[in-house]
Order: structure tokens, then sequence, then C-alpha cells
């Protein structure tokens, strides 16, 4: 009897053994097939983990870039300003006229971002693709927010990102090392022939983001010098009015701020840019343009003293009314125009920065 109880107990191992083997087996095929251009070129881009739809479409469309055409010259970070605002293409035909050679630039700009989630996902993007040139967009909204604002909190308390800042957990390691996990949920639904959001030809996309990360609005506002009606219940002026109306800058932006110029030191170029805004959003701050100036100061006091460059566009009035989809986000037209200007200044700065080095 007790022999016939160890062949079953040597049986069941054998068993548990091969079981094993053949699970892993499987995961492994199914891991290399989700990282095939093939199987990912017919799925939505997963979203780690994340509420905010762009993070995981921005982050997949740039491994896509990257895995076609190799490693990209520079990357463009920010929130919404940038996501719709800064147009690559434009911008490497400004930067080509004057430095007479391409750039490759790919836009990282998450909608509702704020200086401390975009400090966060720059650490990641430098450590990740190594990029030759970081330019942060930033407006007055970035010092603004608060870290537990939802707009904020929607990015910094992904698992995935929460993971990569060193925070463990079972969750955000998957998702950053396994495909296959990444795809779970695409899979489940396939199982379920549930195609909505899992198969690009049965998804209606919100947003139009291109292969490069741009994000092109083409509607065009007509209201954006005259002044908000207080009557007006719609979003943009409820928020903007919670925003602005007692703008102060927080300490802890301000230190996100120093944190994206920090990461210099890696051998990337950080540039810091002011995103253009119409005179309209000066009539939402209690002070008006004053309060304005406070974030034009504060940034340029802060890039100065760490030698950093920061492009101001408020002094020079290039986007048309035309331009404009709201108070503070250009449309396709507008962010032609700035992303040209932009390619231009980075090319003149760089072409000067190459011309003192090899200078005798």
């Amino acid at each position: 009897m007790k022999s016939d109880t160890l062949r079953i107990d040597g049986s069941f191992g054998k068993t548990f053994r091969l079981t094993l083997i053949l699970l892993l087996f499987l995961g492994g095929i199914g891991e290399w097939i989700a990282r095939l251009d093939v199987f990912q070129a017919y799925l939505t881009p997963p979203r780690l983990g994340s509420r905010h739809s762009q993070l995981g479409y921005k982050l997949a469309l740039l491994d896509a870039e990257v895995n076609k055409n190799g490693p990209v010259d520079c990357i463009a970070v920010g929130s919404s300003t940038i996501d719709v605002g800064f147009h690559p293409d434009a911008f490497q035909m400004g930067y080509q006229e004057v430095a007479g050679n391409g750039i490759r630039c790919f836009n990282f700009g998450i909608d509702a971002s704020s200086s401390i989630s975009v400090a966060v996902l720059t650490g990641i993007l430098v450590e990740d693709y190594h990029p030759r040139l970081l330019i942060f967009g930033t407006d007055a909204r970035d010092y603004a927010v608060v870290r537990d604002d939802p707009d904020t909190a929607v990015v910094l308390d992904t698992p995935w990102v929460r993971y990569r800042q060193g925070y463990f957990s079972l969750e955000g390691w998957l998702i950053d090392y396994s495909y296959l996990y990444r795809y779970r949920q695409h899979l489940g639904r396939l199982a379920r022939f549930t195609l909505q959001d899992t198969l690009w030809s049965h998804t209606t996309n919100s947003f139009e983001l291109l292969s490069n990360g741009f994000n092109p609005i083409h509607e065009v506002a007509t209201y954006i010098n005259d002044p908000p009606d207080s009557g007006n219940d719609s979003y943009e002026v409820v928020y903007y009015t919670r925003i602005y109306s007692s703008y102060q800058m927080l300490d802890e932006n301000i230190a996100a701020l120093e944190e994206i110029i920090d990461y210099g030191r890696s051998g990337t170029r950080i540039m810091v840019v002011e995103m253009p805004v119409s005179d309209g959003l000066y009539y939402f701050f209690g002070n008006g343009e004053k309060d304005y100036k406070q974030f034009v100061t504060t940034v340029d006091k802060l890039t100065s003293l760490h030698q950093v460059p920061f492009l101001q566009t408020e002094p020079l009035d290039m986007i048309p009314d035309d331009g404009w989809s709201d108070y503070s986000h250009l449309n396709v037209a507008g962010a032609r125009i700035f992303s040209t200007w932009l390619g231009q200044e980075v090319g003149r700065f760089e072409k000067l920065e190459d011309d003192n080095l090899f200078r005798p």
C-alpha cells in the first residue's frame, strides 16, 4: 500500500512539472507574439493600468517609432498645451532651415499634466529613450495644481508609473516587463468577441493622435480676445476661473521644474519654452497680467540659475486670431506657426553652441 502511494505521488509530481513547463512555454510564446509589430498593429494600445487614455497610447506610439526608425533625437513633454501645440514635422522644418540638418522629435504631451507629473514622466523618458534634447513646454497652470488634484493623480497613481519611481508592486512590475500582461484585457475582450476598444478597425477615436504623438485640433475659437461672460457655466470658463482667480505658484511644482532641469546632468539637453496663451486668458487671473508675469519671472529666474534656455513667447504675439482652439490651446494652424518658430530657435541655439565648441 505504501509503494502505491509513493507511485501516485511521483506521478503527480511529474504531471505538475510537465504542466508548469507547458505553461511557461505557452507564456513565452504568448509574450513573443505580444511583442510583434504585426500583433500590436491591429490592437489599440494598452493603458498600462492607467485611467488616463493617453499615457499608454503615447508610449506605444513612441515605441513603434523607435522600433521602425531608430532612437528619436528629441522629446517634447508637457500638458495638453504641448499635446495639441507641438507639431514635430513643423518643428523639424524650422530646425532644418537654420541648422541645415534634420531632427526627429516626438510629442509626449499628456493632457491634464502638471509640472509634478511631467517631472516623473521625464525621468522615465530620459532613462529609457536617451534623447539628446528634451523640450518642456510650460504654462502658468503647471504650477497651480496640487499633487493630489485628480488631473495630476491620474498619472502619478498609475501602478506602472509608481513602479518606475521605486514603489514596487507586482502589477507595476508585470506591466513594465511583460507585453502579454499589458495586452491581457485586449485578449479577454477578444475571447468574448468584444471588438470595441480592442481593434483599431472597430474603435472610434476621441482624438486624432498621429504617429509622432501630435494631437491636431482643427476647431477655431472666435472668442479668445473677449472677457468671459460671468454667466457662462461652460467647463472651460469654470475650470480656468478655479485655477487662476487666486493664482499661486506652489513650491512643490517649482521643485518639480527644478527636477526636470536636473535631468540635463544625464547627458540630455533640457530646454524650457513658454507655451503661447491668448490675451483673453489674462481675464481669468485675479490680478490680470501681473499674475501671469509672476509665472514667467519665476521660471526665468530658475532656468537662468541652472543655465538652461528659457524661450519666451508672450512678447512675440506670433499666433493669429484663427490659430486658437480655446483661450490657452492652439489649433493645428497655430501649432504649425509656433512649432516652426521653436524649431528655428532651437536650431539657432544649437548652431551657436556648436560654433562656440569648435572655436579655437
